[in-house]
């Protein structure tokens, strides 16, 4: 596992309105909710320009072929703080995984709704 910096910035791209509300700004804990295999996708956005996350965003729902609608930012930091990790990968550049989940879909729940309450959101202007 290739570890990353506790002061470093992640973000987690959105592509469905279910995940966030931009009345207040809030992104919902189903942003965070990792899929069956536990790696949670986010990319690290340390050195990068506002700009340039949105054009790292768009590539990536390009190979999806969704839209990009927001993004949650979040510092390695708070993940740790929620007793998960963060494994880079750089499989595309700049990847990286939220890993270490619990095994029980309750605990896993909890998890990512702190994730999602340390996390700023940022909506596509």
């Amino acid at each position: 596992m290739v570890k990353v910096d506790t002061s470093e910035n992640l973000t987690r791209f959105i592509f469905s309105k279910n995940d966030f509300r931009s009345s207040d700004e809030h992104v919902r804990y189903s942003a965070f909710m990792p899929p069956s295999n536990k790696l949670l996708s986010v990319f690290r956005i340390f050195d990068l320009a506002d700009p340039e996350v949105w054009e790292l965003g768009d590539k990536v729902g390009i190979l999806r072929e969704r839209t990009l609608l927001a993004r949650a930012d979040i510092k390695v930091s708070n993940v740790n703080d929620s007793g998960l990790d963060v494994d880079a990968n750089d499989d595309p550049p700049r990847h990286a995984n939220i890993v270490g989940w619990p095994e029980e879909k309750s605990e896993i729940k909890l998890k990512a709704i702190e994730l999602a309450d340390r996390a700023q959101l940022h909506l596509r202007r």
